[in-house]
């Protein structure tokens, strides 16, 4: 399911996150407009209090023993572990090497030609003053039944969007949409097989789904 929310005020040092998780283009359509665009991990305070997924977190029901390895990061912020911090799908799990988390790969050229395409029908000529981020939010296989001796696991994948109003400053309210469509069930193996093969299918099969998504939430985004 989509969800739309609106975000408070953010640094852009806490939005752009640390070296190396930014990945900034100029969208130059052909009647002049142009939008900065940056794909980035979502900073922890936009995400719940919980880490971004930088490769495919693998959640296994050993990893619930005891509140092993929250991905969280209340301790930064200042504040105590949110209501939210023990679901399972907070804990820190496993990262898959040879999966590296693919918005940036896959998502975000798609998302460009999506964009520059808006540009050329509505931007009008207009240079954007604000970027526009994609963050990525979560990417996770997390068992669906502890009880089970042989649990399935939900793949998850969210994507986030979020932009400053035109002529705005850095005490402005970003306008936000988030991308999480409906999780998908398999057994581990399924998932594990030919180097995660399924994983790979399915997660393009959402993030198409978010550039529809990304789509429709373009005018409220780009609201001049």
């Amino acid at each position: 399911m989509n969800k739309v929310v609106v975000a408070g005020a953010l640094s852009l040092t806490v939005l752009t996150g640390c070296a190396g998780n930014l990945n900034s283009h100029k969208v130059q359509a052909t009647n002049g407009s142009s939008l900065e665009v940056a794909t980035i991990f979502a900073p922890v305070d936009m995400n719940d209090n919980r880490y971004p997924d930088v490769k495919l977190r693998e959640v296994t029901p050993a990893h619930s023993g005891a509140g092993m390895g929250l991905a969280v990061l209340t301790a930064a912020l200042g504040g105590g572990i949110g209501g939210n911090s023990f679901d399972k799908d907070g804990y820190k799990g496993t990262s898959i090497d040879t999966m590296p988390e693919p918005t940036a790969t896959y998502f975000g050229p798609k998302a460009e030609l999506k964009i520059r395409d808006w540009l050329n029908k509505n931007g009008n000529g207009y240079a954007y003053k604000q970027p526009l981020f994609i963050a990525a939010a979560q990417w996770s296989l997390v068992y669906t039944d502890m009880s089970a001796s042989n649990s399935n696991y939900d793949l998850t994948y969210r994507v986030k969007f979020y932009k400053r109003p035109e002529g705005g400053n850095m005490l402005s309210a970003y306008v936000v949409s988030e991308c999480a469509p409906t999780r998908v069930t398999a057994p581990l193996n399924d998932w594990k097989a030919s180097n995660y093969a399924k994983v790979t299918q399915e997660t393009q099969m959402m993030m198409d789904a978010c550039l529809l998504e990304l789509d429709n939430q373009l005018p409220r985004l780009l609201k001049k």
